[in-house]
Order: structure tokens, then sequence, then C-alpha cells
């Protein structure tokens, strides 16, 4: 489970797109939390921490297709045929018109066959907006924290923008000592993430285990 994980440094090695997918399935299906709402919510905010600094260190370095998986192409998407009954999952990295020529009936455009002849269904959302979705409406985490993380979505995509155009900045250039201009520049353009949240939330978790009363700051006060 996420909330046992202590160490940065397993997270350096596993913090990608599987793990963190895997982390929340594993979290969703577990009886363990069911009798502690706020336990529950906690740990899947603990994902959330970790799939935002994923994707924040992604866009940082200029890994965009990386970050953009967890941002915004659909986890599972599925082409439904006109008169078939069996979907085909759609391939993340391949161009649907490469990945249907066996499908569309000899000598017509893939293309317009597609238009005309198929439809789209995302069965799974992108990682990062599913767990906002999901935190959100769960109604049970503070506003505060619900916005915090909208906040730093919202800097991811724009960190994303800024590489995409062309302004690539080192994230590990140290910050003491610069001009003030570049110190600005850097901060409003990167992410540069840490898993300060993460931990705290982890000490509340252990809070609320030892003492059912414990207030959470990341709860809604009426659910603490």
């Amino acid at each position: 489970m996420v909330r046992d994980y202590r160490h940065e440094q397993v997270f350096d090695h596993y913090l990608r797109e599987e793990f963190l997918v895997d982390q929340m399935e594993q979290l969703e299906s577990s009886g363990e939390l069911v009798e502690s709402v706020q336990i529950y919510w906690l740990s899947m905010s603990r994902v959330m921490e970790l799939a935002l600094l994923c994707a924040g260190n992604y866009a940082d370095f200029g890994q965009i297709r990386e970050a953009g998986d967890l941002m915004v192409n659909p986890r599972h998407t599925e082409v439904h045929i006109d008169g078939t009954w069996e979907p085909v999952r759609v391939k993340r990295y391949e161009r649907m018109t490469e990945q249907f020529t066996d499908h569309a009936p000899a000598g017509t455009n893939v293309g317009e066959w597609l238009r005309d002849h198929t439809h789209l269904v995302h069965v799974k959302d992108p990682l990062i907006p599913d767990l906002y979705d999901m935190l959100k409406g769960a109604d049970m985490l503070s506003d505060s924290y619900i916005s915090s993380v909208y906040s730093r979505m919202q800097k991811i995509s724009h960190t994303m923008t800024c590489i995409m155009q062309g302004q690539i900045m080192d994230p590990n250039y140290p910050l003491s000592g610069v001009i003030p201009e570049e110190k600005e520049c850097v901060e409003a353009n990167l992410c540069r993430y840490n898993r300060k949240k993460f931990h705290q939330i982890g000490m509340d978790i252990d809070w609320l285990l030892n003492d059912e009363y414990y207030c959470s700051s990341f709860l809604k006060s009426e659910v603490r």
C-alpha cells in the first residue's frame, strides 16, 4: 500500500505510470481501509502526490510524451466498429490509420472509413485527471488541498507548453546566487516538485491509525 513507503529512493526507481496505476488499483480493491473513509482518501491523495511529482519531473526534463500520458492521453481507448460486437483497443503510440489497415475493406481510405464506420470510447481517462475527479468528487478533502492539486496540474500543463515552444531550462540548476530575473523565470516555468505533501499526508495517516479522533488538515473539517 502507498502509505507504507517511507524512503524517497524507492520512488526514484519506481515512479512511472505503471507503478502509479498499480498503486491506485490496489487501493481501490483493498478491503483493509473500507472501515476508515478518511484513511482511504488520504491514501489516494498520496497516489496523486506521486503522480504530480512524476508528471512534473517528466515535464521539467522535456519528456513530453510521458507527461502527456499522465495528463492528457487516455489510459485505455477502444474503437467500436459498426456491425461488430468486439471493440478494438487503441495502441497509444501508433497512428490509427496504421492500426486499422487490416480492418478497413481493401482499397478504401482508412481515415475516411474510421470516420464513417467507427466511434471512439475512452474507457479510462489519463491518470491525473482521473484521480483529480475522484478526489474532488469524494467531497472528503479540504478545498485548499483540492485547489493545490489543480494548481499543480495547471503548472505541469504550462511547463509542457514552454518546453514544446523550445524554452529549455535545467531543472537541477541551483537558484542560490542567480539574478532575480533568472530565478523568477525558472520558478515560473518549471515545476520542481518535491515530496513534502506526500510525507505530510503519510504522517497524518499514521496519526489516524493510532487515534481515530485525530484531525488532518488535508480533510474537510466536517469529516475529521
